[in-house]
């Protein structure tokens, strides 16, 4: 009975993610915005999120879920660049330089963050 349980709750929390991203799809076909619908259902889900309620217990299951098996979605892309053979070889300079920037970037911006957190904290 247990594992029916848990299967049950997965499955509505799965529902209830499916509903938003549905729901951001809606948003952006009514109003004609530039973004993805699935970037807005998580926006309108975030939005919904930061509101004290027993929300997050229902999708906590299945997102950590989600989350833990998380490089599985990259899968796909990896497998592709396989069969790309001369034509990633060519940007393979241009996409290491990316990497790198953007792994500096991404070093540089948390750090400023993280000392102005710390700063706005100690006061």
């Amino acid at each position: 009975m247990a594992i029916i349980a848990q299967g049950l709750s997965l499955i509505r929390g799965l529902a209830v993610l499916v509903l938003f991203q549905w729901l951001g799809e809606l948003v952006v076909s009514w109003t004609g915005m530039m973004i993805p619908g699935p970037l807005m259902g998580m926006l309108i889900l975030l939005t919904f999120l930061a509101y004290p309620s027993g929300f997050a217990r229902v999708i906590e299951p299945v997102s950590a879920r989600l989350i833990q098996n998380l490089s599985l979605v990259f899968i796909p892309a990896c497998v592709g660049v396989f069969f790309l053979g001369p034509a990633i070889s060519l940007q393979i300079p241009l996409l290491m330089l990316v990497v790198v920037l953007s792994t500096l970037v991404a070093i540089i911006f948390m750090t400023v963050l993280i000392k102005a957190i710390e700063t706005t904290k100690n006061g």
